[in-house]
């Protein structure tokens, strides 16, 4: 159901006006903007509306659509530091080792990237250029494009993620759903990688999820997988500079 501004403050993230009551099946309700802000969970609809309206206590993008719950009133930066003194890998080897479950939200300029971490693992992640999940499934075969148009006008008309959507519709299984998440995942933290400035800041926080949308990725496998394709990266611009050479430029041995 799709309710107006005169029952919610607008999204601090996108400004929309209208929001979703998102519930979970279990009684349990969270208010949902379109571009993926939610807040938190709560038992009853008067509950849910009231804690999206105090989220100012809380701002955090959250673009995963999960129910964010932070640990204490203040919400205080657990971590937080620059990419040019501390990188990714440190960051990401620091919180799995210590089992994190929270928030990692990374800023440079005005790009803003998101992972969402539970016991130490990868569970979401989010940037502004990374490949949709219709994407994936075009480019690999896995639907046709006048179904992934359908599920997609399906997704806008009731606000449902497009993987639930798909799965209702049958056009995808179970399995292929969790895999298409997974690479999704790992090509958004991969992506984030190449950063070599920009801000970051982690917070602890309770994460609710449903769990058929939700692929646990190692994090120790994406930092090894980020070192690979490091290297072949410089071995490519390595390549491509020595080939732009100049004849005068090269020497005869």
């Amino acid at each position: 159901m799709v309710y107006t501004i005169k029952e919610f403050k607008h999204c601090p993230f996108c400004g929309r006006i209208w929001m979703f009551i998102d519930p979970d099946g279990t009684g349990r309700h969270a208010v949902r903007c379109r571009c993926g802000a939610m807040g938190p969970r709560k038992d009853t609809l008067q509950e849910a509306i009231k804690a999206w309206n105090l989220r100012d206590q809380h701002l955090l993008w959250n673009p995963f659509r999960l129910s964010v719950r932070f640990l204490n009133k203040s919400n205080t930066v657990d971590l937080k530091g620059s990419l040019q003194a501390v990188d990714l890998a440190t960051v990401l080897q620091m919180l799995s080792s210590k089992q994190k479950t929270g928030i990692l939200q990374m800023v440079r300029r005005h790009i803003k990237s998101v992972i969402c971490l539970k016991d130490g693992n990868i569970i979401a992640a989010s940037d502004s250029v990374g490949l949709r999940m219709g994407q994936i499934l075009y480019k690999n075969g896995m639907i046709s494009n006048d179904r992934l148009k359908f599920a997609l006008e399906e997704s806008k008309k009731t606000g449902k993620m497009i993987g639930e959507v798909l799965l209702e519709l049958n056009y995808i299984d179970q399995n292929t759903l969790k895999e298409v998440i997974r690479q999704q995942v790992q090509e958004a933290v991969l992506e984030m990688f190449l950063w070599r400035e920009g801000e970051f800041e982690y917070r602890d926080c309770v994460v609710e999820f449903v769990e058929q949308g939700i692929v646990e990725i190692n994090t120790m496998e994406i930092i090894m997988e980020s070192a690979r394709r490091l290297d072949e990266w410089d071995e490519l611009r390595e390549k491509a500079g020595k080939a732009s050479k100049k004849p005068q430029d090269l020497k005869i041995v």
